[in-house]
């Protein structure tokens, strides 16, 4: 039991070979998947991590998704973004390893990084990186995981990707994941990036203008985005009334129920901070 409690409220580290969903990493076949079945559960879920995002990007705006995967959010965004990952695809446009993007300054005018952060090893590195791509009052566009206690439950149960609260994100000397295996994870990432957002604005040089948990049940009814495992497929109403629910659970119970959160950054200096969650 007592490491049962240290692995859920500090560190848990599982080998891929541990993990109990399939496919992982497999990009080219989660894609076939969700073009061929349409599955409802996994559309509904993407879309409500992606559409949020559209108030945001302009019409005629340069935008960049980097780590794209399977490249989904392609058919939830309105404008046209530029697949990016660091190994290429049929469906990805460029080749960019975000940890060394070779694009010149000041050229970007959003950047997009779902659920790729917590496989950063300096994220904050990263971060000041973009800063210096992105056009002033540039943006950048997160959707990632929050390891509250049932995700941290869920990740231990599923063997999947790991976390550790044990050192201080901001130290720029710290490597968080192996670089050179895009799949290795420190789903605490985003949580320590963000839940303080004084501290973050002091460290980085970007302003956030969102900061907002959400997803809970809708995650595991998903199925999975790339790596997968069972679940029973619902009608759209029904995952409206799940999603219903997942807001009121999340609106009091932030710490144990939110298994998503969504920031805005932007490249702008000035006063005003964000350092709650809205």
């Amino acid at each position: 039991m007592k490491n049962l409690y240290n692995h859920l409220m500090n560190e848990f580290k599982p080998k891929h070979s541990s993990n109990k969903m399939k496919n992982e990493g497999d990009v080219v076949l989660a894609r076939k998947i969700f073009l061929n079945e349409k599955k409802n559960n996994l559309e509904f879920l993407l879309y409500k991590r992606f559409n949020w995002m559209n108030r945001y990007i302009k019409k005629g705006s340069k935008v960049i998704d980097l780590g794209s995967g399977a490249g989904l959010i392609e058919f939830f965004i309105k404008e046209k973004i530029l697949l990016t990952d660091v190994k290429m695809q049929e469906f990805i446009h460029k080749k960019i390893d975000a940890l060394n993007i070779n694009l010149p300054d000041n050229s970007v005018d959003v950047f997009i990084c779902s659920h790729m952060i917590h496989h950063i090893s300096h994220p904050v590195k990263f971060l000041k990186s973009l800063e210096k791509k992105l056009v002033g009052g540039g943006l950048i566009l997160i959707q990632d995981i929050n390891t509250s206690f049932f995700m941290r439950v869920l990740l231990y149960l599923m063997r999947h990707e790991g976390f550790s609260y044990n050192n201080d994100v901001f130290d720029e000397s710290i490597t968080y994941s192996n670089s050179n295996d895009p799949w290795e994870a420190n789903c605490a990432i985003p949580q320590l990036l963000f839940q303080d957002g004084k501290l973050f604005e002091k460290k980085v040089p970007l302003k956030i203008l969102k900061n907002s948990l959400n997803e809970f049940l809708l995650l595991p009814l998903s199925g999975g985005v790339i790596a997968k495992s069972k679940t029973i497929e619902l009608p759209i109403f029904v995952l409206k009334l799940i999603d219903l629910f997942d807001k009121v659970m999340i609106y009091f119970f932030p710490k144990l129920f939110a298994f998503g959160r969504s920031v805005v950054l932007k490249k702008e200096s000035g006063s005003s901070r964000c350092d709650k969650i809205n």
